[in-house]
């Protein structure tokens, strides 16, 4: 066995990290402060630029001389937000695998040791250059759905002279960005895939160590549905929801595609091992029958014992979900509904003070 895995090693493919990883590694601030200043510097460039052209400016008096401002400043405001998870996201993914690793090697085999190694690992080196090439594919994508944005050609000029300087600057790397989250989001559940069909084996009587597969399903589409969170404050403006709702869709299908890759084969290999030790035991069950009803002690005694570890396997669970685990995924599931309650509230707090207090 230590020879296997030692050729395994020997002819595992070398991998590469991704440079949001090194980022966030090489940081002193840690994820959450590194989080804030890539925040800080996206949108503080948005109300720089704002500043600078006025057109429109960030913040500007109205006729009644109030203090109001525009409602780019809103969408420029969730597209940081969402810019910042994806960067975020991605250089946390391969922490998020590395503090699974040691579960995820006692639930395999010795033989699936390298496999749950390399999936805590960047991805593979024969990947970079369609990491690469779908990257610059969203670049250009974001360029030219800027370009769309304008009327005609003779308004680049005003619109490199207003905020759409920014949006110039950060959709690109946005759309890039979010490409090529797709890439990985497939290669990553192509690999645990390719995990649970060539080294799990299911242990009925340890079907506990099968939950750190329900774990990194979980946290995968942890991301993902906050993702969708982020996405859904488009509702706050009703005229963006025709570019929101199809990449919530998109967002919450991605949840949903990575929770079930983990989940699924799992579940599947689950319920085999289920059936054949079922097979196996209503066949035992079925040489000792006649023994037991012709009064034989012994026969009787096994036919019981039979029964009830019959009993004991039929209600063995077939998800990898501990009882934690289901109720996470469950306040998982709310994440999504948390902006369309705060806007609901927003609003009516909104609509009381404009009413002169509380109706």
């Amino acid at each position: 066995m230590l020879l296997t895995d030692t050729q395994a090693r020997a002819g595992a493919e070398a991998r590469f990290d991704n440079i949001e990883y090194l980022v966030f590694q090489r940081s002193p601030l840690g994820m959450m402060g590194t989080s804030a200043l890539v925040f800080t510097l996206t949108y503080g460039l948005y109300v720089l630029i704002a500043q600078v052209t006025q057109s429109p400016p960030f913040l500007y008096q109205n006729e009644a001389g109030e203090w109001i401002t525009h409602q780019v400043n809103w969408i420029a405001f969730v597209l940081s937000l969402i810019l910042t998870a994806a960067i975020a996201f991605a250089g946390s993914a391969k922490g998020r695998w590395e503090t699974e690793v040691e579960d995820l090697i006692r639930a395999l085999p010795d033989t699936g040791r390298t496999a749950a190694e390399d999936l805590a690992k960047g991805a593979p080196v024969s990947w970079r250059a369609r990491y690469h090439r779908l990257f610059w594919v969203g670049f250009v994508f974001g360029i030219l759905f800027n370009f769309l944005l304008m009327n005609t050609a003779a308004d680049l000029l005003g619109y490199i002279n207003s905020v759409g300087l920014w949006f110039l600057i950060v959709s690109p790397l946005l759309f890039g960005t979010g490409f090529r989250a797709g890439m990985d989001l497939s290669r990553r559940s192509r690999e645990i895939r390719s995990v649970i069909a060539g080294h799990l084996v299911v242990d009925l009587f340890h079907l506990d160590r099968l939950s750190v597969f329900g774990r990194i399903g979980l946290r995968a589409a942890r991301s993902w549905m906050i993702m969708a969170a982020i996405l859904l404050l488009f509702m706050l403006d009703p005229d963006q929801l025709w570019i929101a709702l199809p990449t919530i869709l998109a967002t919450v299908a991605g949840g949903v595609f990575i929770l079930t890759s983990a989940l699924n084969p799992v579940h599947r290999k689950i319920c085999a091992a289920k059936a054949a030790e079922l097979d196996r035991i209503h066949e035992e069950m079925a040489r000792v029958r006649d023994r037991a009803l012709a009064g034989e002690d012994a026969a009787s005694s096994a036919l019981a014992g039979l029964t009830d570890y019959e009993v004991w396997v039929a209600e063995r669970p077939e998800w990898p979900l501990s009882t934690g685990l289901a109720t996470r995924f469950s306040l998982y599931i709310l994440l999504p509904i948390l902006p369309i309650v705060g806007s609901y509230l927003f609003e009516k707090l909104a609509d009381q003070f404009v009413s002169g207090g509380p109706v």
